[in-house]
């Protein structure tokens, strides 16, 4: 397998994982477990298994000051527990479908963080994505649907909210990028993330919706599912992919993600979007797409062609 197919095949299997994520989130919501305790275990499993990769492959990244603790530690609650909450409490409330939407919107949240703590340069292309995603949102909302808004509007503000922190999680590390690794801010963030969620975590309501349940062993999955498949081994090969291949692929590629999860969604809870939903869902995924692609390349690589 060539570099380009190997980095196709990571970023496949990472959207796939990750497209799966409001099922099992929804399924554990389902069994009795509540938003804070589902985050912890997505925390806990996330941070146990990066912490055995570093241990193997980058244990420099270990080494951390004092302030760098607290920084990391605000970093963790602030971006990891808050969006994990945020993302389950939007599946429990509105359609998986629109919640995973909403989470894809982090791209253009980038944008806009950037552009106010950077000050990078907001050109007519982002100007045009960011109005055309609010149009998608509006429309997922169904307030351009002429009927009567039945979308939960917890369950909404917590999409948005979910797709704002996921945009931070990777924004903030920029403003450290000089003193601190990204692994050192990742494993002391997931790490503060969890102890975080800990403090909120009946885990005797737990063990009580684990053993009354009537599959215990596929609550126990789902569990595992969402905190290995859909946090650790998504991120990590994501992160692997950008190795072979190029971002504009890659963000391609994980368009997939809310398209899967809309799937998923229909054929488990047989959820439905109505026309304008769907209009809007798309608008969305095409002007993360159009945002992410790098059109010049596209047309140097066309001059190219035509010239030989």
């Amino acid at each position: 397998m060539n570099n380009k197919n190997k980095g196709i095949a990571l970023v496949l299997i990472a959207t796939l994982f990750w497209s799966v994520m409001g099922i099992t989130s929804r399924n554990l919501c389902i069994a009795g477990l509540d938003e804070k305790s589902i985050s912890f275990f997505r925390a806990s499993i996330a941070t146990v298994c990066f912490l055995l990769w570093l241990l193997k492959n980058n244990r420099e990244a270990f080494k951390i000051d004092i302030k760098g603790l607290v920084i990391c530690s605000f970093y963790g609650v602030g971006t990891f527990a808050m969006c994990f909450i945020a993302f389950n409490l939007s599946v429990s409330k509105i359609p998986i479908s629109i919640a995973t939407v909403l989470m894809f919107t982090n791209s253009i949240w980038v944008t806009i963080f950037n552009a106010i703590f950077f000050k990078e340069k907001i050109t007519l292309k982002k100007i045009f994505v960011i109005i055309f995603a609010m149009i998608g949102c509006l429309c997922i909302a169904n307030i351009l649907g002429g009927e009567k808004v039945k979308l939960d509007i917890i369950g909404a503000v917590a999409g948005v909210a979910t797709g704002m922190l996921f945009a931070l999680q990777i924004v903030i590390p920029r403003f450290y990028i000089e003193k601190y690794k990204k692994d050192t801010m990742l494993i002391y963030g997931f790490l503060a993330a969890t102890l975080f969620l800990a403090m909120f975590t009946n885990f005797k309501d737990i063990k009580v919706a684990v053993i009354t349940n009537n599959n215990p062993i596929v609550v126990i999955l789902n569990i595992l599912s969402i905190g290995f498949l859909s946090t650790f081994i998504s991120n990590t090969f994501y992160v692997k992919a950008t190795e072979y291949i190029d971002t504009s692929l890659t963000s391609i590629l994980v368009a997939l993600e809310p398209v899967l999860g809309s799937v998923f969604a229909f054929f488990i809870f047989g959820e439905m979007l109505n026309g304008i939903q769907i209009i809007g869902s798309i608008i969305i995924l095409m002007s993360a797409i159009f945002l992410e692609y790098d059109f010049s390349r596209f047309k140097k690589n066309k001059q190219i062609k035509s010239s030989i």
